[in-house]
C-alpha cells in the first residue's frame, strides 16, 4: 500500500466493524470500512468533532437517525446480516467508539485530500469507491 496512514486507519475501522458486527469475512469488513469513509467524504464529514455534533443531536433527531441509517445500511450490505436492529445497534456502538470515529474520519480526509491523485486507487479495494474516484 502506498499510503500507510490510509492502511492503518482502514485496518482499525475494519477491526471495530468485526468486533461489533461479528462478521467473519475480513475482506468484506475492509470494503465496508472504505465505503463508510466514502460516505463521510461525500457528506463532507472529515473530522471527529463533526461526527460528535451529529451524535449530540440526540437519538430522536432526524439528522442523527439519517446518519445512523447510513452506517447501519453499509454494515448490512457487507455483513449480510438481515437483523435491522443488530445493524442499527452495531452502528450506534461504532459511533460511540472514538477510535473508530477517528479512523474513519481520517480515511475520509485522505480520500478528499488525494481525490485528484490516481495513485490513491492503488490503495483502495472497494470497486464502488474506486469507481467514484476514477469518475466511472
Amino acid at each position: 500500500m502506498n499510503e500507510p496512514t490510509l492502511y492503518e486507519n482502514t485496518r482499525i475501522a475494519a477491526y471495530f466493524l468485526w468486533e461489533y458486527t461479528a462478521c467473519d469475512n475480513a475482506f468484506d469488513l475492509w470494503l465496508c470500512a472504505e465505503e463508510m469513509a466514502l460516505f463521510l467524504e461525500q457528506s463532507n464529514i472529515m473530522a471527529v468533532d463533526q461526527v460528535e455534533q451529529i451524535i449530540q443531536l440526540g437519538i430522536y433527531d432526524l439528522g442523527y437517525v439519517h446518519f445512523v441509517e447510513h452506517i447501519a445500511y453499509r454494515a448490512y450490505l457487507y455483513t449480510h446480516r438481515q437483523d435491522d436492529w443488530h445493524n442499527w445497534f452495531a452502528a450506534e456502538r461504532l459511533l460511540s467508539n472514538n477510535e473508530w470515529i477517528k479512523a474513519v474520519t481520517s480515511m475520509a480526509g485522505i480520500y478528499r485530500s488525494k481525490k485528484t491523485n490516481q495513485s490513491l486507487l492503488d490503495d483502495i479495494r472497494s470497486d464502488n469507491v474506486r469507481a467514484y474516484y476514477s469518475g466511472s
